[in-house]
């Protein structure tokens, strides 16, 4: 019995002088995206998931700063915003003129951008276009980023009435917004 603990704690104990070992002498590198050197913010990327389109649709994706004026505890600055198409294969959607689809915007405090694709501006192709819609988030401190105040939207039009066929954003959870139940009264 002694003999059987004795191995079990060894094995443990060389499993876990090994994994110091990995850890401590190969740090995981520190990789900065394109044009990400001189920036003191946090960086986020929001990719919302897939999204189909065809004749007479439009896919908008919107982007909310959700922060308000009496957040005084936040440092002010606007969060700088890239909004972008993505094919499944990865590459940014173009239009037929061959120009990459997106909007850079800077969002101060409650203020809103989109960027609408109508299935009319791509080159021609399958009937149905399957897409990623994504933004990237440029916070201006590492502080605002840890409050994630910024919500990103996607929406499919119907080109011939203006009407959301669906939408859906991301967080699905609004600040300040509970799901747990209220405990039950004592009686």
């Amino acid at each position: 019995m002694k003999t059987k603990r004795f191995i079990t704690i060894s094995i443990f104990v060389g499993t876990a002088v090994v994994l110091g070992i990995l850890v401590g002498t190969n740090p995981t590198p520190n990789v900065k995206a394109q044009g990400e050197e001189n920036m003191s913010g946090g960086f986020e990327r929001v990719s919302v998931g897939s999204v189909g389109i065809t004749a007479g649709q439009t896919v908008r994706i919107s982007v909310a700063n959700t922060l308000q004026v009496s957040d005084s505890e936040l440092p002010p600055g606007p969060v700088r915003v890239v909004m972008a198409f993505r094919a499944m294969n990865g590459t940014l959607v173009r239009n037929r003129s061959g120009e990459v689809i997106r909007r850079i915007v800077e969002l101060g405090t409650g203020d809103a951008a989109l960027l609408d694709l109508d299935y009319d501006q791509l080159p021609p192709g399958p009937v149905r276009a399957q897409l990623r819609p994504v933004a990237t988030l440029q916070y201006p401190t590492l502080d605002i980023s840890a409050h994630k105040p910024m919500v990103v939207g996607v929406e499919v039009i119907n080109n011939a009435n203006g009407r959301t066929q669906f939408g859906f954003s991301h967080p699905a959870v609004v600040r300040g917004f509970n799901p747990q139940p209220d405990p039950p009264s004592p009686e």
